[in-house]
């Protein structure tokens, strides 16, 4: 065995030694050597177990050192956190932590209770160094590579103690419980009853008589009788408690189902708002659209006096050209009566004044029908 000399002198040196000085020497020994170390004697048991279970409580804050240190660089999303370098730390941090938590529902509710101690010192070391390794490496392998040895060593742990330990456990628990009841309210803290199978007589310690005794045995048994009401009552409080926790439940179970039916009006009414809004804004559009052609409309209404002396004007050239027409109409008229009326001569100046006539009657009738057609 390591730490513990080969004479007894040496042996008897170290047993000697203060608690602070053993502790001291023990600490530098890793924690499976401590474990083992537990068998030399009772001095180096009691050492040993506050070495182990100092070891696992530093093991705990270390770890959720590691952990916190790990996830205040990491990424608030999740999907930028698988890409991020720490992605490999923050699994295998995080699968240690289940095994410490597994590790801690096993062991600590007897360490609790002063029964045993944190009994596998190898898996302490395997947590201190995977967490060394993940500290230092930048790049650790991944969860299931170096986390193989801890899950096997610590689930043979749990497993070596839920079979062979826990059940001796269990009764020591039992004996001690018994041990603690056999003194229960009896004279002097003690009653010695000493059975003789010869003689088939019982012999009474301290000088007891029957009496006394029996007056005892019915103390004891009224006083288990108001223990027996007691639990029967703390009972009945248990299951009126059960019942009112059963009634919340179903409490709980309506209230839920309404926030969920609210949810559901919540959605259709969104739904409903959207629409609404989708409408409102189809209506703005073409009210806009119609206040521009109001304001379009407006802009031509504010020329009407350009329009309409357009046409007084384009009236009053079609009438002065209908009073052309009538006056040139009348002097035609005029002009042909008056030839008419003519004498005919046949001298060669009446000759010409007439062809003359004749013409300028044939240009006047060409420009008369010239504007009507036009018209």
């Amino acid at each position: 065995m390591p730490c513990v000399g080969n004479s007894s002198n040496d042996m008897l040196q170290l047993i000697n030694l203060p608690d602070v000085v053993l502790e001291t020497i023990l600490s530098n020994l890793t924690y499976d050597e401590i474990a083992r170390n537990r068998t030399v004697c009772k001095q180096f048991d009691r050492t040993c177990k506050k070495l182990l279970n100092r070891g696992f409580n530093l093991m705990e804050k270390y770890h959720a050192q590691c952990l916190r240190a790990v996830k205040c660089q990491l990424p608030r999303r999740e999907s930028e956190r698988r890409s991020h370098p720490l992605a490999r730390h923050c699994d295998i941090l995080t699968a240690i932590e289940t095994r410490i938590s597994m590790l801690s529902m096993t062991f600590i509710k007897y360490v609790d209770l002063n029964l045993c101690c944190f009994i596998p010192g190898k898996v302490i070391d395997e947590i201190f160094r995977v967490l060394r390794l993940i500290r230092d490496a930048k790049t650790p392998p991944r969860a299931h590579e170096i986390l193989q040895e801890l899950r096997d060593i610590s689930s043979m742990a749990m497993e070596h103690f839920d079979e062979k330990i826990l059940p001796k456990l269990k009764h020591s628990i039992c004996t001690s419980v018994v041990s603690h009841v056999g003194t229960y309210d009896l004279p002097n803290a003690s009653l010695m009853i000493s059975h003789h199978t010869n003689s088939g007589n019982i012999t009474l310690a301290h000088g007891l008589s029957p009496e006394k005794l029996n007056q005892t045995f019915r103390k004891i048994q009224n006083r288990a009788k108001r223990n027996y009401i007691s639990v029967m009552s703390v009972r009945s409080k248990i299951n009126k408690l059960k019942l009112r926790l059963k009634r919340q439940g179903f409490q709980m179970r309506r209230q839920n189902i309404k926030i969920q039916e609210q949810g559901k009006k919540l959605r259709e009414q969104d739904t409903l708002i959207a629409e609404m809004k989708k409408h409102l804004e189809e209506w703005e559009q073409k009210i806009g659209d119609l206040k521009a052609e109001l304001s379009r409309s407006r802009e031509e209404t504010q020329k009407p006096d350009t329009i309409e002396t357009c046409k007084r004007k384009h009236i009053d050239r079609l009438k002065s050209r209908e009073s052309v027409r009538v006056q040139s109409k009348n002097l035609q008229a005029k002009k042909r009566k008056l030839i008419v009326e003519r004498k005919s001569s046949t001298s060669p100046k009446d000759v010409q004044f007439k062809k003359f006539l004749s013409d300028l009657l044939d240009t006047e009738h060409m420009e008369d029908e010239i504007p009507s057609t036009s018209n």
